[in-house]
């Protein structure tokens, strides 16, 4: 018994999924680069961070947030990125999937650390996530490029 392989849609991306992985990508970035820093300088000196504002979480320092924040919301909307850019037909459920972990994520940092108006821009990134993604057509596989291994 074969399994179906998965497929990717082709042609040219929407101004909306264009918008979209413009977000996705540019959060990447800013989660990846944001969170090795403060791995690398747990005291967070890069970002002029320091771990007092940590007093009410369970971190003594910065090095566990930012290795999470890189790979758990960088990694997240890189991955949500190139499954749109690919055309995967599980881009949609990351996309909605990585912005809300993202307003989760602003939500928990304005409670317990220290409210910062870049969270709310940063939720507010997440929401658009959510609805451009929702906006997209639904998930269907269909007819187009074999995924690579596939």
């Amino acid at each position: 018994m074969t399994l179906p392989k998965e497929t990717v849609r082709s042609g040219r991306h929407s101004a909306e999924e264009q918008a979209l992985m413009g977000l996705e990508f540019g959060t990447a970035a800013a989660a990846l680069g944001g969170g090795i820093l403060l791995a690398l300088r747990p005291d967070g000196a890069f970002l002029h961070s320091g771990p007092s504002v940590l007093r009410h979480t369970p971190f003594q320092d910065w090095r566990l947030p930012g290795l999470l924040l890189a790979a758990g919301c960088g990694g997240g909307y890189l991955a949500a990125g190139l499954l749109h850019l690919r055309r995967h037909h599980a881009a949609r459920r990351v996309s909605v999937a990585a912005g809300v972990t993202l307003i989760g994520l602003e939500g928990w940092e304005i409670a317990f650390i220290e409210y910062q108006p870049l969270e709310l821009v940063l939720a507010g990134v997440g929401a658009a996530v959510v609805v451009l993604a929702l906006r997209l057509p639904p998930e269907a596989p269909t007819a187009g490029v074999p995924l690579p291994g596939c």
